[in-house]
């Protein structure tokens, strides 16, 4: 089974807010593509509550390869209620966006020996621990840090834009 090394557990950017969903959605998933991810999105569901809200919950898990060895993983996952089409006049032209609660939470993880090779015997797991622990600890450390720091630039992203659409 590959090992986990969590590096973020969950952070959260929680706003009532006007914002276009469509627009953080392209932003976001930009951010993935850039900084060379493969995104997926593994879940996505849309509640009709009545009086033209919503209430929609998407899954989000992006990965990114570093070797053979080593993968990063974020995962975000989005909880907006209440969310429904406003029309708003932004710069003297009318716009139609969304006004809901959004909640994100968002975790990462270096994935080790995503592939298993190492899981084969209890021999190559004791060597497995050994490589880890004594061979390329200064790396792994090196590999934390990175996907640390492309976490909360991925957040920070989210909240910039939602501070953005602020009236």
């Amino acid at each position: 089974m590959p090992q986990r090394d969590i590096i973020v557990p969950s952070v959260r950017i929680k706003d009532n807010t006007i914002f276009s969903l469509t627009e953080l959605y392209k932003l976001l998933y930009r951010w993935f593509e850039l900084h060379q991810y493969a995104f997926q999105e593994r879940e996505y569901r849309d509640e009709d509550q009545g009086n033209g809200k919503k209430h929609i919950e998407i899954k989000w898990y992006a990965e990114k390869r570093i070797d053979n060895y080593f993968k990063y993983i974020i995962e975000i996952d989005f909880l907006i209620l209440g969310l429904r089409e406003i029309e708003i006049e932004k710069d003297g032209v009318k716009v139609n966006t969304n006004k809901g609660d959004i909640e994100m939470r968002i975790k990462s993880y270096v994935l080790k020996d995503y592939d298993a090779t190492w899981e084969r015997s209890p021999v190559m797991r004791f060597l497995r621990e050994v490589y880890d622990k004594r061979i390329i600890r200064g790396r792994i450390e090196e590999y934390e840090d990175e996907l640390y720091e492309e976490t909360y630039q991925v957040m920070d992203e989210a909240k910039a834009f939602l501070n953005l659409h602020r009236l």
